[in-house]
């Protein structure tokens, strides 16, 4: 994983010093495969583990620092957490130079940091309601929105051929039956899974343009997404604590257990595992078309729906699930073979 990082991290490092590194960053198979597995193992772990963490005797939590819920916090570590790790880690030592490059792409990068805001907090909401298949089987959504927004936006010519585009109902519908024995359906959580899932949508078509229009790279997208993102979460939490003032004090004074903060290390890990997954995320959309970009999700997904059943449990694999895993992956292979 960490060698991961330091590849994803060196991508945008002049060519001359590291030729090698910089064509593995440019390398779409890499990008895609360290992105699907960095997110189905390291990131799902992490996150759910943060979100549903309850202090024990055996794992003690610290006291509340700030009042806010659980989901806004891991949303304010995980912007202000990955800025700081894409200014520091990283092989030119030089951090004034990529604070300035990072405020000069502020402006550029605003409205996708809009978009990776909204994707990210209700996405925290939605798994700690609903859980992580109800979660991600209801973005399923993601690739039929995306091909909304690209027609909307770029014209029918943006899109790939026929045939590659019926792929998507297949990965759509497999995604689907992949989890359906799980009712567990709230609507609040459902509320956010959709509009996660419609923010992400938005997120990979504007983001992919505005990498375009300026020539930025992966990890340069993402410091100044995560820049905007922090100031927008700041100003969110803040605005909710004058609003609320007294949930957000009591919070503070509760030792109950699940009212605790997260130990350092747990956070730090759910740092690390998003600032990995977004790097190469970004990496990954300045490298092939939204469409495609949306189908990889869909089976990124399918993987997290996967792994997060076997690490936190949940009814056993029912033939209907099995079959629908075997159709998602059929989708996903059919249209890598007519993409092309």
């Amino acid at each position: 994983m960490l060698t991961t990082l330091a590849i994803s991290q060196l991508q945008d490092a002049p060519k001359s010093i590291i030729p090698s590194l910089s064509a593995l960053s440019s390398n779409v198979q890499l990008i895609g495969t360290a992105w699907l597995v960095s997110s189905a193992l390291f990131t799902t772990y992490s996150t759910t583990t943060f979100l549903k963490f309850e202090s024990t005797s055996s794992i003690p939590g610290r006291r509340k620092m700030f009042p806010v819920d659980r989901s806004t916090l891991l949303t304010l570590y995980r912007f202000s957490g990955s800025l700081l790790l894409g200014l520091v880690a990283h092989t030119n030592l030089n951090i004034l130079a990529r604070i300035e490059e990072t405020l000069e792409l502020c402006p550029t990068f605003f409205v996708p940091a809009i978009f990776l805001f909204i994707a990210n907090y209700s996405n925290s909401i939605s798994l700690d309601r609903i859980g992580i298949s109800l979660t991600y089987t209801s973005k399923c959504a993601i690739p039929l929105i995306t091909l909304l927004l690209t027609v909307a936006t770029d014209g029918v010519q943006a899109l790939p051929n026929i045939k590659a585009l019926l792929t998507l109902i297949p990965i759509a519908l497999g995604i689907a039956t992949s989890s359906w024995n799980h009712p567990t359906f709230e609507p609040l959580g459902f509320l956010a899974a959709m509009t996660s899932c419609t923010a992400q949508s938005a997120l990979n078509v504007s983001c992919k343009k505005a990498m375009n229009k300026v020539g930025a790279s992966g990890p340069a997208a993402q410091r100044a997404m995560v820049a905007v993102g922090l100031v927008i979460a700041l100003a969110y939490s803040t605005i909710k604590a004058i609003t609320y003032p007294s949930s957000s004090s009591s919070s503070l004074n509760d030792d109950d257990g699940k009212n605790m903060d997260p130990p350092a290390s747990l956070s730090m890990a759910a740092v690390l595992a998003y600032h990995m997954e977004y790097v190469l995320s970004f990496s990954f959309v300045k490298l092939v078309q939204p469409i495609t970009y949306s189908a990889c999700d869909a089976v990124r997904r399918l993987a997290i729906i996967i792994s997060g059943h076997y690490m936190f449990g949940g009814p056993p694999f029912t033939l209907l699930n099995i079959l629908g895993i075997a159709l998602a992956l059929s989708g996903a292979l059919a249209y890598s073979i007519l993409n092309h």
